[in-house]
């Protein structure tokens, strides 16, 4: 398939099906600095937004226009799961699950009327679109690889032969009522899984030839899909986060950390639990006072795990500020074990000079250790030593400047806005100065 020319953008749509306000988790964080950042290059009234989502809810208004398309309901998700999985294409499930011909329609009626420079697809799940449509200057914003997410979550339900809460995630959501209670049962979420990691794989190889650039957010996923398919039109783009303001940390000595993340995400559950199952006797041997504030979407309901630690964990549940308890711990707690992509807590961390105690999979697509105010340990008594050193004065102020150090070089706005100019082919700017 021949590639459009690109042309210089004036004037960029977004097709996604995750609604982008408000941010209140790590895919609405990723968009919404997306579309900011188009707002202030080509100017609000130049970004549009296909969203294929629920109809009849209240939406906060945005600087930007949201074309509401409705999602395919019950019984079009049911015709599009026989039709499209069974038979060619043999798409995933989560893509036949947004599927519906009266969708693609509406999506191209709505980017006939806009003619835009720029198309940009969210995920695989609304690029499936793309392909039915006249040919634009498009990109694909793939986030992560889902084939290699799968491949995690199975490899961890098969190692340690346990049942995982919820292993289908937000693609669990899509699905019917009737559907997603079949689905959570593990003799089916286990083939599910199998049958998805290989779907999504294919599509995932077939995306160089369909959208012009192909954006992940991982370095080392970039470097596999780009093996896999033989392409260079595929790169790495880290998420754009706001640059906090530099209100001065408030650690006191206190040995209070936090784990930052929705429980209704697998990786996340998956990752407090064993910290919890595992780490009780180590952590709570090197810190007699240890507290953790879990956080998020979830989290005011915590897992059955926790109640050996009694006082030691707290439920905070969703936060508004985070600037509340982030600027006052020792460090950030990041235990995952599964997952793809990366991580935002980390960079929510960094952002505010705060410490990071995780597991591999807690940074990962990252790239960071202990030069960057990260200390990566893999076995309880190695989180605890972490734990522990964070909460010594003398080590918290050099892991936090570290911290603040790696976000101003790597990960703050002007280094990621300069990575989407050139992905996004918009208007140029100066480039960002290096703060070393």
């Amino acid at each position: 398939m021949s590639v459009a020319p690109r042309v210089a953008t004036t004037t960029a749509v977004l097709v996604t099906a995750a609604e982008p306000e408000p941010r209140s988790f790590g895919k609405q964080v990723v968009m919404g600095g997306l579309l900011d950042h188009l707002c202030s290059r080509l100017g609000p009234d130049n970004v549009d937004v296909v969203l294929i989502g629920r109809a009849g809810i209240d939406r906060p208004a945005t600087p930007y226009r949201i074309h509401l398309v409705p999602k395919p309901t019950a019984q079009e998700q049911a015709r599009a799961v026989l039709r499209r999985v069974l038979l060619p294409p043999r798409s995933s499930l989560q893509e036949a699950a947004l599927w519906s011909p009266r969708v693609r329609a509406e999506v191209g009626r709505l980017l006939r009327e806009l003619q835009p420079d720029l198309e940009i697809w969210d995920t695989m799940r609304t690029g499936q679109y793309a392909r039915d449509l006249p040919r634009r200057a498009r990109v694909l914003y793939a986030d992560d690889l889902f084939s290699k997410r799968y491949a995690s979550m199975l490899q961890r339900i098969e190692r340690d032969r346990s049942r995982m809460h919820n292993p289908l995630g937000e693609f669990a959501k899509m699905l019917p009522g009737p559907a997603a209670r079949v689905a959570a049962h593990p003799l089916v979420y286990r083939r599910l899984l199998r049958f998805e990691e290989k779907r999504t794989a294919r599509t995932e190889d077939l995306a160089p030839q369909q959208f012009d650039a192909t954006l992940l957010v991982n370095a080392d996923e970039t470097t596999e899909l780009a093996r896999r398919t033989g392409s260079r039109s595929i790169r790495t783009v880290l998420p754009l986060l706001p640059d906090p303001q530099r209100a001065p940390r408030r650690f006191d000595g206190t040995p209070t950390f936090v784990f930052l993340g929705g429980l209704d995400f697998p990786p996340n559950r998956d990752g407090l639990v064993w910290f919890l199952e595992n780490c009780r006797d180590e952590v709570l041997t090197a810190l007699p006072d240890f507290t953790l504030l879990v956080v998020g979407r979830g989290a005011e309901r915590l897992p059955p795990e926790a109640e050996p630690w009694e006082e030691h964990v707290r439920p905070l549940g969703w936060v508004d500020d985070l600037d509340d308890v982030l600027l006052s711990a020792a460090a950030l707690l990041s235990p995952l074990r599964i997952g793809s992509g990366t991580k935002i807590k980390v960079l929510e961390a960094l952002s505010r000079g705060l410490p990071v105690v995780a597991t591999p999979h807690g940074v990962l697509g990252l790239d960071v250790g202990r030069s960057d105010g990260c200390l990566i340990g893999t076995t309880p008594t190695e989180i605890a030593e972490s734990l522990a050193e964070t909460v010594d004065a003398g080590p918290n102020r050099t892991l936090s400047s570290a911290a603040q150090t790696s976000w101003r070089r790597r990960f703050a706005p002007p280094v990621v806005m300069a990575a989407y100019d050139e992905a996004l082919n918009l208007p140029p700017c100066s480039a960002p100065s290096d703060p070393a």
